[in-house]
């Protein structure tokens, strides 16, 4: 598994961008509310190819898996998923995003996005 950063988004090769989970959400959420997060490549299309392809998009909080979205050579890698942010004692701290992208012939990438729950 291949975990990029930022900088990779921006100065990385077009190999590394069309296998990057981007994630696009508020980098402040309110507790308890729903708060819209969209997975996408990172700048360059991947191509859905019958022999080359993303096969799935997962995405995570910390260790919990909040969904995962198995794709097709017909279908394009972007999606727009409402999540619920936690409550409670998690108020005040932040949590960690993680999306993965699996490319059936480059394996699972992934990217990490901080956010804060207030």
């Amino acid at each position: 598994m291949s975990c990029v950063d930022a900088k990779t988004i921006v100065e990385g090769t077009d190999f590394e961008k069309k296998h990057t989970p981007l994630i696009e959400c508020k980098d402040v959420v309110k507790a308890g509310e729903l708060f819209e997060v969209r997975i996408r490549s990172a700048g360059v299309d991947h191509p859905m190819d019958d022999d080359h392809f993303i096969q799935f998009i997962e995405l995570k909080i910390g260790d919990i898996t909040l969904t995962r979205v198995d794709l097709t050579q017909y279908v394009k890698p972007d999606v727009v998923l409402y999540v619920k942010a936690p409550s409670g004692e998690h108020k005040g701290h932040n949590m960690k995003l993680s999306a993965y992208m699996y490319c059936n012939l480059h394996g699972v990438w992934k990217y990490e996005k901080e956010v804060k729950i207030e």
